[in-house]
Parts: structure tokens; C-alpha cells; sequence
């Protein structure tokens, strides 16, 4: 019994000097995870059960908490996604914001800029509980020359860390909106490669869309909605790809260039005139994306590679490799990220 003492002791110790030696050479870092620590527990202190939540809810609503547990169920049952307990409490967020995600990118050059974090590697986007966390960050990456795009998110994933919980403004989505938003989440949690921020997030939309529509298999309506909007979305999302690599090119040309800040701002601003064009575009979708073009420029176009840019190849390897079985590739890639 001493000896089993003893040796909890000097684990104890080496722990604490490792935890040492981690802040003193990442000091920044340190107190960033501290600050974000200090956010999701605050959160998550201040959630309810559904059960709860339901107890003075909408009819609707009622209807979304019934219907995030069936994909929770389905996902685990019908896609072998890795059981957690996320997504079981609701923290009523009063209709504010309550986490922002930064996105930053060279000027001349659709290059992220990669912040490195301890087990998840290297990532291309920053989250902050706090908003004037968030917007110092943005202005100081702003006056150091980056192009940045600050925007609030309503769904994250701490990869099973901590018990996610559902967001109150979740809940007022369409159906099929909510079930590729939580499938997409609950899919991090099954499986994720540290260092390959694109891959990740690309293969969670990908199988998050093809689940949603074999889930909503026997609702013609709300299946029927959901690749109305679908569809308006992914012409969006290609037209933005084809647009990325238009102006990857453009850079190669005006990079040294003395003027080349007037021709980037002409050319990003001939893409936002080309929106007016796109089929099912709409005037409020229009000036949305127009003027968030224009505040976050290159880190604006960088968010769509992060999440679009491999669709076309996954669904090729979706149908030759796993015969179109969404199952099977959900376990194939649950076994190469170790949830088994």
C-alpha cells in the first residue's frame, strides 16, 4: 500500500512539473485554454436538463428536444457514430450569442493562419466565450496586416472533453436543419485527426448532409425542405470554391504589384456583384454575404475551403469504396481514430 502511495505521489509530481514546464514555454496558450476552460464550465453550470427546458417550452421546441434525442439514438444505433453524453442539457442562451470563432488569413494569399494546441495539433480558427476577448484578438491581427472574419456560432463540439450542451437558439431551426447541425457535431466526437482541420470539419458536413437525409427518409416534407435549402446552399458553397481559386490565381499575378490592394479590393468586390446572379439568391442573403465579404475578405473565403472544398472527392470515395454504405465508412473512419 506504501508503494502504490508512493508512486501515485511521484505521478502526482511529474504531472504537475509537466503542467509547469507546458506554461512557462506556452504561456499564452496557457491562459487562452484557462479563459476557455473557465467559459464552457461556466455554461455548463448554468444548462438544464430537456426535461426541464421543456417543462415552459413551445409545442415546437418540445418537438426539436424530442427530435435531437432520436438523432442522438439513430446515430449510435443506424451510423455506429461513438456514444457521449453530449447534447442532453439545454443552456438557454436569451437569444444572445455566447461563443465566436476567428478565422484568419495572409492578405495577399488564401493561407490560414494556424494557431497549435496541446492533443488537437494544429487548428485554423480560434473560439471565445468573451466577445471583447474576441474582437481584441480580431483587431490585433487586423493592424499586423491579416484579413480576419469574427463570426458567432450556434453548435460546437468538444470532442467528448466535456458534456456539450444544446443551445437555446438551436432550436428554432427548420428540422433538417437541426438534424445536420447535430449530426455534424456529434460526428467530431467519433472522429477526429489532429492537424487536418479541413479534412475534419469537410468529412463532418459530409456525413452530417448524407445522414440527415437517411434519417428524414420517411418525412417526405421535412426531407423535401431540407435539400430545397440544401441545394441553395451548396450552389452558394461551389460558387464561393469556384471563386477561391479564381482569386488564389489573381494573387499570383498582383502579389508585387504597387497597387495591389486596389486590385484585390476590385476583385473581391466583382465576386460579391456576381452574387445577384446565383439561382434562389435572395436581397437579404445578398447584402449578408456581401457585406461579410468585405469585412473579412480572404479569411471570408478561407471558412469555405475549411468546410466545402473536398466534398466532390468524398463523395467519390463514399460510393466506390463504401458502395454508398454510410455506416460502414462512419466505421472505417471511428477505427482509424481509435473509437472503437
Amino acid at each position: 500500500m506504501i508503494i502504490v502511495i508512493r508512486w501515485l505521489r511521484l505521478i502526482q509530481s511529474y504531472c504537475l512539473f509537466a503542467l509547469f514546464v507546458f506554461t512557462a514555454f506556452n504561456y499564452k496558450t496557457s491562459i487562452y485554454l484557462f479563459k476557455q476552460g473557465k467559459g464552457q464550465i461556466n455554461i455548463l453550470m448554468n444548462t438544464v436538463s430537456m426535461e426541464e427546458y421543456a417543462l415552459h417550452a413551445t409545442r415546437e421546441v418540445k418537438e426539436k428536444l424530442k427530435l435531437i434525442e432520436e438523432i442522438k439514438r439513430y446515430s449510435i444505433d443506424s451510423l455506429g457514430y461513438k456514444p457521449t453524453e453530449n447534447f442532453t442539457r439545454v443552456y438557454d442562451q436569451k437569444n444572445r450569442p455566447v461563443l465566436w470563432v476567428l478565422t484568419v488569413s495572409e492578405p495577399y494569399e488564401l493561407k490560414a493562419y494556424e494557431w497549435e494546441f496541446p492533443l488537437i495539433g494544429k487548428v485554423s480558427y480560434k473560439g471565445y466565450f468573451e466577445k471583447d476577448l474576441a474582437v481584441k484578438a480580431s483587431d490585433h491581427f487586423k493592424s499586423e496586416g491579416y484579413d480576419v472574419d469574427l463570426r458567432s456560432v450556434s453548435a460546437w463540439s468538444t470532442l467528448g472533453w466535456f458534456n456539450d450542451p444544446v443551445l437555446s437558439n438551436t432550436l428554432n431551426r427548420s428540422k433538417g436543419n437541426v438534424c445536420e447541425l447535430f449530426f455534424h457535431e456529434l460526428f467530431h466526437a467519433t472522429y477526429y485527426a489532429p492537424n487536418t482541420v479541413n479534412f475534419n470539419e469537410n468529412v463532418a458536413s459530409f456525413i452530417a448532409h448524407k445522414a440527415t437525409v437517411q434519417f428524414l427518409s420517411q418525412d417526405t416534407a421535412a426531407v423535401k425542405e431540407y435539400l430545397k435549402e440544401y441545394k441553395d446552399n451548396i450552389c452558394y458553397r461551389n460558387f464561393m470554391l469556384r471563386q477561391s481559386l479564381a482569386l488564389k490565381n489573381k494573387y499570383k499575378s498582383i502579389r508585387a504589384r504597387p497597387a495591389r490592394l486596389i486590385l484585390k479590393l476590385k476583385a473581391i468586390n466583382e465576386i460579391s456583384d456576381s452574387l445577384k446572379v446565383l439561382p434562389g439568391a435572395q436581397e437579404r442573403h445578398f447584402i449578408t454575404r456581401k457585406k461579410a465579404m468585405y469585412s473579412g475578405k480572404n479569411a471570408y473565403f478561407i471558412d469555405f475551403e475549411q468546410y466545402d472544398s473536398m466534398q466532390d472527392s468524398l463523395e467519390k470515395v463514399f460510393n466506390i469504396i463504401y458502395d454508398g454504405k454510410l455506416k460502414k465508412m462512419v466505421k472505417d473512419l471511428k477505427v482509424k481514430s481509435g473509437n472503437y
